[in-house]
């Protein structure tokens, strides 16, 4: 019995040891749409954003820092945020419009054991639009989030915060509608 106990402990020691001097193998991922514009926000609102990451490698990805470019953006996950090989995993992110007006635009670093660099960078930018009757200072703003309730508006067309994005690969949809409505003026005239 003695002997069963020393031999496990020292079993137990190796493969402690062998665990320790393996080390971080580069990793290649993927990024859904690192750089996105998002529709306009009013302001005071949060706006969630999340990044699908794929680990196209044999080795896991640890992503154990993430910076961001203002206090306002913030991540959601809890560090470090590990996606296996071959795997899909999410990046989740909200931002605060409460103190910004106007175009903004922020970035996120994330640092891991990236293949091609120390970090990845994730970007977006909105229009955050003051509310349409005054423009409320910080405690007024700071007061509607405490007291705010999901409001009848909210059920039925769905939260203005939750209308998607889209990228520079494909044409913007508001300029989609804007070349068929030249389009059909153009032809009106033309007659």
């Amino acid at each position: 019995m003695k002997h069963k106990s020393i031999f496990l402990s020292l079993l137990g020691t190796l493969v402690f040891l062998g665990a320790c001097e393996k080390k971080l193998q580069p990793v290649e991922v993927e990024i859904k749409d690192p750089q996105r514009h998002y529709y306009p926000v009013i302001q005071g609102e949060l706006l969630g954003i999340t990044y699908d990451i794929e680990n196209t490698s044999d080795h896991p990805l640890f992503i154990q820092e993430i910076q961001t470019t203002c206090g306002c953006m913030f991540s959601e996950d809890k560090l470090p945020i590990v996606i296996l090989p071959k795997q899909k995993g999410k990046v989740h992110f909200s931002y605060n419009s409460t103190k910004n007006t106007g175009y903004v635009e922020h970035f996120a670093w994330l640092y891991g054991n990236f293949a091609d660099s120390l970090y990845r960078e994730l970007k977006f930018d909105t229009n955050v639009v003051p509310p349409s009757d005054y423009t409320r200072d910080y405690e007024e703003l700071y007061h509607q989030v405490l007291t705010r309730s999901s409001d009848l508006k909210d059920l039925v067309d769905g939260k203005s915060t939750e209308k998607g994005y889209y990228t520079d690969e494909g044409q913007d949809p508001r300029e989609l509608n804007r070349v068929e409505m030249q389009k059909t003026i153009d032809d009106l005239v033309s007659f």
